[in-house]
Formats: structure tokens, sequence, C-alpha cells
């Protein structure tokens, strides 16, 4: 009887401190990660004023496409450029769009048809324009050449590659 007594305190503690110390879920790949919040994004951009230049990363901890990118073509492209990626383009997350599955407010509200996506905006006379942009999709994944390319077309890296917008 003793023994079962043990036994049950025993589990009853493991429970306890599980629950006390239970891991939880996290969105961030990693903590230097800072992300804009999708639905406060517009009036963000706007904040900056006109011909203020944004360059954003719209990004889905939940997409393996996302992080693919995140993780190895963004990678690839800073130890090519010797670009700091988090000091030139802000990523935002649509993890809550595409949980809902309202991606299609992208296309809406940025002329983004697919992510994970790239997008060089500017605010003329209150208005947001989208510039250019680089999208992954089904026909073509984001490679680190492409990148670079767009780097290049935004004026942010001096490559040999010529660049065109898509």
């Amino acid at each position: 009887m003793f023994s079962i007594l043990c036994l049950v305190m025993l589990y009853s503690t493991a429970v306890v401190a599980y629950r006390l110390f239970e891991p939880t879920a996290s969105y961030h790949i990693g903590d230097e990660d800072t992300y804009l919040d999708y639905n406060s994004l517009k009036e963000y951009v706007k904040s900056g004023g006109d011909s203020s230049v944004h360059y954003l990363f719209f990004y889905s901890s939940e997409d393996n496409n996302s992080v693919y990118i995140k993780n190895t073509v963004i990678t690839k492209v800073e130890n090519d450029t010797s670009l700091q990626f988090t000091k030139i383009i802000e990523t935002v997350d649509i993890t809550s769009l595409v949980r809902n599955m309202q991606t299609s407010r992208l296309s809406e509200d940025w002329t983004i048809s697919s992510y994970p996506a790239f997008a060089a905006v500017t605010v003329r006379n209150g208005a947001i324009i989208v510039n250019n942009k680089l999208e992954n999709t089904n026909n073509h994944q984001i490679t680190a050449a492409d990148m670079e390319q767009w780097l290049a077309l935004n004026g942010l890296y001096q490559g040999t590659a010529t660049a065109s917008s898509q």
C-alpha cells in the first residue's frame, strides 16, 4: 500500500512540475528576429511619410517555403553579399492570415499573389505604392541569385547580375 501511495505521489509531482514548466510554442526562429504585425502594417508604412521606402518580407513561420527562404536562401545571400538582412528588410508576420485562410488579403492590399514574398513599397501623397516584388510561386522558387537581383534592383546591393522586376 505504501509503494502505491509513493508512486501516485511521484506521478502527481511529475504532472504538476510539467504543467508549471510546460514548453510554449514559439513562432520566432531566433531571439533577434522582429516581426511587423500584418494588421497594423499599412499604418506603419504610412507613418514614414511621403517618399519613404520600405522593403518587406512577407513570412509565415508555419509555411515550409517561408522557413526555407529565411533559414537557407537569406543566410546564403547574407554570406555572399555581407549584408545584414534584418537591418534593411522588415519581416511581416502573416501567420495569422495563413491560419485563418485569409491570404487573399495579400493580393488585395499589396498585389502579392503568393508567399513568401519580398516587396519594395513607397508612400506617395499618402498612398502606398508597390514598386516591385519578388514572389515564391509553385513554378519558380526564390533562389539566392533571385534575391541578389532583387536587392540590386532596389539599390541595396551592387552585384554584378542585372536585375529585372517580376
